[in-house]
């Protein structure tokens, strides 16, 4: 699996465990909406800046963004 299929699928398992839609997710981190619905679905290819923003509003730590099972 390549890496960004990774941290998009950990965004939206995350994202769903603390009950969100993307759009309230992107709301919280400042981000547009679209960009996290392509970011999970591993179509973009997201900055350093946006995984920290993303990661301040999932409440866990940017490198967890990449856990692999």
């Amino acid at each position: 699996m390549e890496w960004e299929a990774i941290v998009g699928g950990n965004i939206r398992r995350l994202r769903k465990a603390k009950g969100l839609t993307q759009e309230q997710l992107a709301h919280e981190a400042d981000v547009a909406m679209r960009y996290v619905a392509g970011v999970e679905r591993a179509e973009e290819n997201p900055s350093l800046r946006f995984l920290v923003k993303i990661a301040g509003a999932l409440g866990v730590r940017p490198g967890d963004l990449f856990l692999s099972d």
